[in-house]
């Protein structure tokens, strides 16, 4: 494992911790508990001091692409912030918590390529993992050699062919109980301007996400067509189809979702898959508008749409509930 930053072992335990402050969305509500971890003996401290309190973990990175209830969490929130970086020839081991965007401008001055059209996207190292992040034809997934989780008491090393890291999905997704501790990547030595072709896919990013915008993103996942029948395709313009994918900007455009308000979450009116909090939204607005949205996508269209951010709770929305993203 990388050597991370020094940190006094004690924890520093915070009571009743605003959800929101720690959302770009900044929608939810108080965690019983929230911690953050620098190292792995804080790690250990952490789950072990909670799971003596009886109380559930909930893991965070920098929040960016993520719900929370407004109903709060009766437990402790874990924020994972161990960082660091070593290189390896080609190869590179980054820390979990490790910011991605400074962790790709680090690579860029390596003159390691692989990693430079990622640019801009908000959050950790390992968040971009659980999401298998991607943009403008490179993803994170294509680029791991192995990846060390804490999970059972233990740490252990999972090779990338046991993530079943596919578009935006990975293992991670559904084993929310593995804390990443960090990763092994391989790249590739670059004669070309890094730096700079990252900047250039930061400006056109910021036309889409301005700086201030309270946002997670793209709410829901883009379609492959390898996830749809025959039938359902059949109803699919074919100008609706881009790089063998159907965005769900366009299909819930296409249902008059653009500007759409329910209370202070509003979908973007130049973007029909960004929701939006105006001020004051709560998850109830946020979750009321998308369900209500990717309901009328599945009458039109029959494609149910999944969600791309972590819902923390959203068990009582019909049509956010088939996570598989294929139709029916």
């Amino acid at each position: 494992m990388i050597n991370s930053t020094p940190v006094p072992s004690s924890l520093a335990l915070r009571r009743d911790v605003l959800l929101a402050n720690l959302s770009t969305l900044n929608v939810g509500g108080i965690a019983s508990w929230f911690t953050q971890v620098h190292d792995l003996q804080q790690l250990k401290e952490a789950r072990n001091w909670a799971n003596k309190q009886g109380l559930p973990i909930f893991y965070l990175g920098e929040g960016s692409n993520v719900l929370f209830s407004d109903e709060g969490f009766p437990g402790l929130v874990l924020q994972n912030r161990i960082t660091g970086m070593e290189h390896y020839g080609e190869e590179v081991e980054l820390g979990g918590g490790e910011n991605l965007e400074e962790a790709i401008r680090r690579l860029n001055q390596l003159s390691l390529s692989g990693m430079e059209r990622l640019y801009g996207i908000p959050g950790t190292v390992a968040g971009a993992l659980v999401g298998n992040a991607g943009a403008y034809g490179q993803q994170i997934g294509d680029l791991v050699v192995g990846i060390s989780i804490w999970s059972k008491n233990r740490e252990q090393v999972l090779p990338a062919l046991d993530l079943e890291f596919r578009y935006r999905s990975s293992l991670f997704q559904r084993r929310r109980d593995w804390f990443i501790l960090s990763c092994r990547l391989r790249l590739k030595k670059s004669t070309e301007p890094l730096q700079e072709i990252s900047e250039e896919i930061l400006s056109r990013r910021l036309l889409k996400y301005p700086a201030e915008l309270k946002c997670a993103g793209s709410f829901f996942k883009n379609i492959s067509l390898d996830e749809i029948s025959k039938t359902a395709l059949e109803k699919i313009p074919e100008d609706f189809i881009m790089f063998g994918k159907i965005p769900a900007g366009t299909l819930l455009e296409a249902v008059g979702a653009k500007g759409v308000r329910r209370g202070d979450a509003q979908f973007a009116d130049y973007h029909g898959n960004l929701i939006l909090n105006l001020g004051q939204a709560t998850s109830l607005d946020i979750l009321t508008l998308a369900n209500e949205y990717a309901g009328l996508v599945w009458e039109r269209f029959r494609i149910r749409l999944k969600p791309e951010i972590l819902i923390a709770d959203h068990e009582d929305w019909p049509n956010l509930q088939n996570l598989r993203g294929v139709d029916e």
